[in-house]
């Protein structure tokens, strides 16, 4: 890892260089801090980050034992059917109710704090804040997963990854204008109504799923030979059919307070402390330039805000995969020797290992994709 640089600089970095620079220029500071020597440090500071975050026990948010998948609420889970655990906000959901076929490697991410980590989205479709959100079809708009399932007219685009969430334009102009009897608030998203004849009653989906009303979705099987069918039945309060017993348990008690408070819980976010002597070892790369220590701070100081635009999330796109046991040699050892160049041959071997391997099953998706495309092309024929 020490031994290559793979920072590669942006237009937020072009603009701070060129700020810092002309200050330093004013003051009778030469030479300039130059484009590679700033590649050079921020390179280190974050493998340094990275290794420090390793050392301490890993980083990220301790996934709970007693978590639910907050969009069926269950926490039951299988080999094919694990609950995901998001890096940087701790959301806890099953792959088949997210829409993630395969568990990927390394750091996973939601979309949410993958595509907005700087601040929160709303639904389109209600008014709580917090879950598991998609993007929709419409630029810059997103909506929960479990809204999307429970709303009739909505639709996912691709049924695999259930995204993007589309049809929202079908949904009826009536529908946006019932007040929902559990937060009370009228015009604030779509509501669906309860399920008994002549019942009026109509709440928001997450709405009704932290209220804790009955909420079923039951699969059915047509005699005819036609596809799978899922019917979904909710009700208000005072039509709970007879046979519904919500669970008793304190732990499923607990576990449903965890979902709900992370409806409204905001990204941990945490970047690990570099000790002054690595700083210092850091700093002895940038050779030739004046009042090198305050530049340093600056430059920590702008990575730090950097990486909380992120939420921690690391610069390098390879850190956020790769998990090294060892820390870097010292700044002093060269990088050539025969021992680390032997590490470093292996390490890219097995990379390149990992990647094949990768490319082999995004293939074999596509292909299976396409064999299911034209499968359902066929039954509809």
């Amino acid at each position: 890892l020490i031994g290559e640089v793979e920072y590669d600089l942006d237009e937020e970095d072009t603009a701070w260089l060129s700020i810092v620079n002309e200050r330093r220029l004013a003051s009778g500071l030469t030479p300039a801090l130059e484009p590679d020597t700033f590649e050079l440090l921020m390179d280190r500071l974050e493998k340094e980050s990275y290794f420090q975050q390793q050392s301490n026990g890993g980083g990220g948010v301790a996934a709970d034992e007693d978590a639910v998948c907050c969009i069926c609420m269950d926490g039951e889970c299988q080999n094919s059917n694990a609950i995901l655990f998001c890096d940087m906000c701790n959301l806890a959901v099953h792959q088949d109710c997210y829409g993630v076929p395969y568990i990927p490697e390394g750091q996973w991410l939601c979309r949410r704090c993958l595509q907005s980590p700087s601040r929160a989205v709303d639904c389109v479709l209600c008014p709580n804040r917090g879950g598991a959100f998609k993007q929709t079809d419409r630029p810059a708009t997103w909506a929960h997963v479990v809204c999307a399932l429970w709303i009739p007219e909505i639709r996912f685009a691709n049924t695999v990854f259930l995204e993007p969430i589309d049809s929202i334009e079908s949904i009826p102009p009536a529908r946006w204008k019932l007040m929902c009897c559990v937060c009370k608030r009228k015009g604030a998203g779509a509501c669906i109504q309860c399920h008994k004849s002549n019942c009026y009653a109509a709440f928001h989906v997450t709405c009704a799923q932290q209220a804790g009303l009955c909420m079923r979705m039951r699969t059915m099987q047509p005699a005819n030979g036609e596809p799978i069918l899922v019917q979904k039945t909710a009700y208000c309060e005072a039509h709970t059919p007879l046979d519904y017993k919500p669970s008793t348990n304190p732990v499923d008690a607990r576990r449903r307070a965890i979902a709900n408070k992370k409806s409204s819980s905001a990204p941990v976010i945490s970047i690990p402390t570099i000790p002054p002597e690595r700083i210092r070892e850091i700093a002895s790369l940038a050779e030739g330039i004046p009042k090198r220590s305050q530049l340093i701070q600056r430059l920590i100081a702008y990575w730090t805000l950097k990486r909380q635009y992120r939420n921690g999330v690391p610069l390098l796109r390879r850190l956020q995969s790769s998990h090294p046991q060892s820390r870097p040699p010292p700044l002093g050892e060269h990088p050539s020797s025969p021992t680390h160049d032997s590490e470093a041959r292996g390490e890219m071997y097995r990379q390149l290992k990992y990647w094949q391997c990768l490319r082999q099953d995004l293939e074999r998706a596509r292909l299976l994709c396409e064999l299911v495309r034209k499968r359902e092309k066929l039954k509809k024929e």
